[in-house]
């Protein structure tokens, strides 16, 4: 993400103009993860956008985000697996249906980072976002972040010794102006 102070006079009115408050759109977003199983095999998935909303200030930095994605729809391509995690021995999908990020505090850098609290199975868990671009995309805004979350601090800490504890997520979230 450029920094207010790298930006050109043109690129700033750009960014100036995305200062408000934006709706994701998702369809357009995704939470992608990978893990590893038996501590050293990667297993790549995803699990479906549902809602959220942003506010971005003046030079084009994020100043909080409110997201969910749906737990039933966790997808590892491998639907023995899948299953196994929406239950209740991992994520418990039926019960717990959403997990849930709300950001609030931006420490500005390269990249700045987004911290907030994690939701998973009525668990808070606090969780930072390296937030690597927040561009304009023909009236649309990108937002790109990644971060590392420890499963068992979230509760789910099934099968300790087949998957390792920690996922790394990469986000692209894609989102519109708030009528």
């Amino acid at each position: 993400m450029s920094s207010s102070n790298d930006v050109t006079v043109s690129a700033a009115a750009d960014l100036a103009a995305l200062a408000g408050d934006w709706t994701l759109d998702p369809a357009q977003s995704t939470v992608e993860f990978t893990g590893r199983h038996f501590l050293f095999l990667p297993v790549t998935g995803s699990v479906p956008v549902r809602s959220g909303h942003a506010g971005i200030d003046a030079d084009g930095s994020l100043t909080r985000l409110d997201a969910t994605v749906g737990v039933a729809g966790f997808d590892t391509g491998n639907p023995q697996r899948d299953g196994k995690v929406r239950g209740p021995a991992f994520l418990d999908a039926d019960r717990f249906p959403v997990l849930r990020y709300t950001g609030e505090r931006v420490a500005p850098g390269t990249p700045s980072v987004l911290s907030g609290v994690l939701t998973v199975k009525e668990r808070e868990v606090p969780l930072d976002f390296a937030v690597d671009e927040v561009a304009p995309a023909g009236g649309r805004v990108v937002v790109r972040a990644t971060a590392e979350v420890d499963r068992h601090a979230c509760g789910v800490g099934a099968m300790r010794a087949m998957v390792g504890p920690r996922l790394a997520l990469r986000v692209r979230a894609v989102f519109v102006r708030t009528p």
